[in-house]
């Protein structure tokens, strides 16, 4: 009696093992809320959107990129390379291709599209149009060898523009500066000429003139220009009033230096070839390889002045910085050219503006160096 009794307990224990290996794994999976239904079906909706804009993209990339093969050939049998049956052959094995591509891609996505279909549950998270923001230091991501160095901003809310007419850099920009007189010559000039400078940096727009040619283009945005100025001798600037001069120091000095920060809005009228680059959803130009030449001006605010001083008294360093408008111009305006292949160019400024409301001489900057777009 206890052996039967023990066979319909292992035989209990058994059936619903040997059940559940008969039920159909599609039954097998979550049972999902209402709310989290709602997103499965969300996610569903919007991958069989994404494969059926991917069927659309493949064919007029596969189109796209027959018209660029053509074009070749044509190319080549204008220069007489192939003879007119060799470019016939070309063009009838280009379109085979062509065709065999987009059926094979095509054949993908729709079998793709019938598993997503059948499916129903599984979606993984999939970002929609959005925009990211991301802040880093040396973030390698990939094997690639890239990385991010500060803020790194990804804006996919938007639909590709097909012909864009604007692009953005930004413009970082150095080198050395003097301010020069019509009472003085350069050599008899109290600034050093390799230890005064000037520093850029700035954010461009650069928006193509003309309808079909990026030949001439308006190049304008906003910079953050400083300019520092070390003075020959042991000599400090100093302000009287509403005067402006040089004063000798009473310690050895290391170090002096003024700066002055300017805050400009430039524009310039930018010209020289670019490279139509055309895909099969945009048209975008391309001045890489190229030269480009810049002629204009700049107008804007003086917003910050200090001079710092290094010296030692009685064996102890002494470091003083301190802030003073100087009598410097709060009002700066001048202009400016440029020239340069690719987004390195030689780079000169000239402030019309005096650099002292009222100093021993009138002078106006003048700035040469490397700019840079990145």
């Amino acid at each position: 009696m206890k052996k039967i009794i023990f066979a319909l307990l292992a035989t209990g224990l058994v059936m619903p093992c040997l059940n559940a290996q008969n039920i159909p794994q599609h039954l097998n999976e979550p049972v999902l809320d209402s709310v989290a239904l709602k997103h499965a079906e969300a996610r569903k909706a919007n991958r069989l959107k994404d494969l059926n804009e991917e069927k659309e993209r493949v064919e007029k990339q596969e189109k796209f990129k027959l018209k660029q093969t053509i074009a070749h050939i044509n190319t080549r049998l204008e220069k007489k390379e192939i003879s007119v049956e060799e470019a016939q052959k070309l063009k009838e094995d280009a379109a085979k291709e062509a065709a065999l591509n987009i059926d094979n891609k095509i054949a993908i996505i729709e079998n793709q599209l019938q598993l997503a279909e059948r499916t129903n549950s599984n979606w993984t998270f999939q970002y929609e149009r959005s925009s990211t923001l991301e802040l880093g230091l040396g973030n390698s991501y990939d094997d690639n060898g890239s990385f991010l160095l500060g803020f790194g901003y990804e804006n996919n809310s938007k639909k590709v523009q097909y012909d864009k007419r604007t692009y953005t850099d930004i413009v970082v920009a150095g080198g050395i500066n003097n301010a020069i007189s019509g009472d003085r010559s350069l050599k008899d000039s109290p600034y050093k000429i390799w230890k005064s400078g000037f520093a850029e940096l700035g954010f461009t727009f650069r928006t193509r003139l003309l309808k079909d040619s990026n030949f001439w283009r308006l190049a304008y945005g906003t910079a953050l220009q400083i300019h520092s100025f070390e003075l020959t001798g042991n000599r400090i600037f100093a302000v009287d009033g509403d005067q402006t001069f040089y004063q000798p120091f009473e310690h050895n000095l290391k170090y002096q230096k003024l700066r002055i920060t300017n805050l400009v809005f430039p524009a310039y009228l930018e010209f020289g070839n670019s490279k139509k680059l055309e895909y099969y959803d945009r048209v975008r130009y391309s001045t890489v390889n190229n030269w480009k030449f810049g002629i204009g001006g700049y107008a804007g605010l003086n917003i910050w002045n200090n001079q710092t001083l290094r010296y030692k008294v009685d064996g102890r360093k002494r470091d003083e910085s301190y802030r003073n408008s100087f009598n410097v111009s709060n009002f700066i305006y001048g202009v400016g050219a440029y020239a340069g292949f690719g987004p390195t160019a030689l780079y000169v400024t000239y402030d019309l503006n005096p650099l002292f409301k009222n100093g021993l001489q009138k002078e106006n900057v003048l700035s040469v160096g490397l700019r840079i777009d990145l």
